[in-house]
């Protein structure tokens, strides 16, 4: 093992612009929230290539990224057409975590959204956590906050209503061979009532990812109603291991 050898001149912060297209947003032509953190995917492994470390490069070391939390919070979300910048900045790590931030801002220069996350490395061949301090000591940071508190280790569900099981697919699986982080998210979007998402939008959106599925598993969603507006859903594999929670705060 051996740090990675950064760029000269890498950018501390690191920005994107984005149109929102038909297919990133739902009927009310608001860009959906599984879209937006694809957005977010994107961005952060755009930032790793332009500094050096991206996916290439990390496997040579035999290691790779993996989102272990992020919290969202929703001011107002970009609708079809709208140009967006997206900038995100890497706060550095802390044990078995690196910290990262987003914001979302329209061409005015307002923030509609702002995202903070923490992610894990994970050594391709063992599958086990590895410390990102010690290859990442010389990437760029920046220590500026968007938000008050990290992501939340979200509560286990009590009893929670499931859907049917339905087996992981082909399309869902990554580079990493394991479902996207994306994917989850849309299933658990999926999960909710038509009607429910008619007149309901994303607050706050928080997730934990707790295990890695894999093709062939076979998953279920679980809901929660905490308040009028709150509820906590999981993805449940069929021998019951727990795979992802979720806290959405609805207005």
């Amino acid at each position: 093992m051996s740090a990675f050898q950064i760029l000269p001149g890498s950018p501390i912060i690191f920005a994107e612009n984005f149109t929102v297209r038909s297919y990133h947003v739902d009927l009310h032509q608001r860009l959906t929230i599984h879209k937006l953190c694809s957005f977010f995917q994107d961005i952060a492994g755009n930032h790793t290539v332009e500094c050096g470390v991206g996916w290439d490069v990390m496997q040579q070391q035999q290691v790779f990224w993996v989102l272990s939390r992020m919290y969202i919070e929703v001011l107002s979300f970009p609708v079809w057409h709208d140009k967006i910048s997206i900038k995100t900045w890497s706060m550095g790590t802390y044990g078995l975590y690196a910290y990262r931030n987003f914001r979302v801002e329209n061409e005015r220069g307002d923030v509609l959204i702002k995202a903070s996350s923490m992610w894990l490395m994970v050594n391709t061949e063992t599958r086990r956590l590895v410390r990102p301090g010690e290859y990442m000591e010389n990437f760029p940071l920046c220590t500026d906050r968007l938000l008050d508190t990290d992501p939340e280790k979200i509560p286990s569900l009590e009893e929670p209503a499931f859907t049917g099981l339905s087996q992981v697919s082909f399309t869902e699986t990554d580079m990493n061979m394991h479902t996207n982080n994306v994917s989850y998210i849309e299933r658990i979007m999926n999960a909710y009532d038509f009607d429910f998402l008619m007149k309901k939008q994303v607050a706050s959106f928080v997730i934990n990812f707790i295990k890695e599925a894999v093709p062939g598993d076979m998953l279920k969603v679980g809901s929660q109603q905490v308040s009028e507006n709150e509820f906590i859903n999981n993805i449940v594999r069929a021998d019951g291991t727990e795979m992802v929670r979720t806290r959405i705060v609805w207005r």
